[in-house]
């Protein structure tokens, strides 16, 4: 396959420069021979950045991170029209800037995959898959379990095994009165790659179609989830998963606390999403 070469920049965060500490948030790259300029931003997760910067007002990062936004768009639509190459809509936004966001120096990278080299290094650089520390589904379920249990219900939702034949194991299930299961199911599917969505989503979509043809799915399921946030591809690919995960319950936003406590509560069973 033919290699090209890629320029790109890191995006930092770094709001106390006098510390000289920054946090990676982003990547802006731009493919020479392909006339093609991409970038990642960090939009939704900040969560770490407040955790490694004692005392920032995550308005702080998302104002920046907003308006970096709406200049890389510019630029993307800019390469798009022809009314710039991309090389220049890299060398115009990869400066040095005195600025909370800043770029690092340029870097070189050979490439076969010049369409995907920004999701790539987007997961390296800002995401650290090679180093695999970071289970944000793990992360989501957590949040969620402490917000579900706060609501002091009489039936609390627990970690469970459901099924005999083929036991599958829950975060939040709650056994009430009448012996009735109901579960939820936090999922997260804010990936770059669309394989990786799909290979999530038929994960729990043969897990949860295996109890249902045992007759041991819970007759109530709520799946709150991390819906992915960049365009193209992945929303093609959570189109897919979101309709076959609603034939086995009701799909929320995970940050829909409102629709989370109702089902908790046992007051609605509608679609949130």
């Amino acid at each position: 396959m033919t290699k090209y070469a890629c320029r790109y920049a890191i995006v930092q965060f770094m709001p106390y420069p006098e510390t000289g500490e920054f946090a990676n948030v982003g990547v802006v790259a731009v493919v020479p021979g392909q006339n093609h300029f991409a970038f990642q931003l960090e939009l939704t997760r900040y969560t770490r950045l407040t955790q490694f910067f004692k005392h920032l007002d995550p308005r702080v990062f998302t104002h920046s991170v907003k308006h970096l936004h709406e200049e890389l768009l510019y630029l993307e639509e800019s390469v798009s029209n022809g009314q710039m190459t991309a090389v220049q809509a890299f060398e115009l936004i990869v400066r040095p800037l005195e600025a909370i966001l800043r770029f690092n120096k340029e870097r070189v990278k050979m490439t076969q995959k010049p369409l995907a080299i920004a999701n790539e290094l987007f997961d390296r650089f800002v995401l650290h898959d090679f180093a695999q520390k970071n289970n944000y589904e793990h992360e989501l379920q957590t949040r969620l379990g402490h917000f579900v249990r706060s609501l002091n219900l009489r039936h609390q939702f627990k970690k469970e095994k459901i099924g005999t034949l083929y036991p599958v194991t829950m975060p939040l299930v709650q056994i009430t009165e009448e012996n009735r299961l109901r579960a939820i199911q936090p999922l997260h599917f804010d990936r770059t790659e669309p394989e990786k969505i799909i290979e999530h989503g038929n994960l729990w979509i043969d897990k949860l179609s295996t109890l249902q043809e045992l007759n041991e799915l819970p007759e109530d399921i709520l799946i709150p989830v991390e819906k992915p946030v960049h365009k193209g591809d992945v929303q093609k690919a959570w189109t897919m998963v979101q309709k076959r995960l609603k034939d086995f319950g009701d799909i929320a936003d995970a940050s829909n606390e409102t629709a989370i406590e109702k089902f908790a509560k046992g007051t609605s069973r509608n679609h949130y999403a």
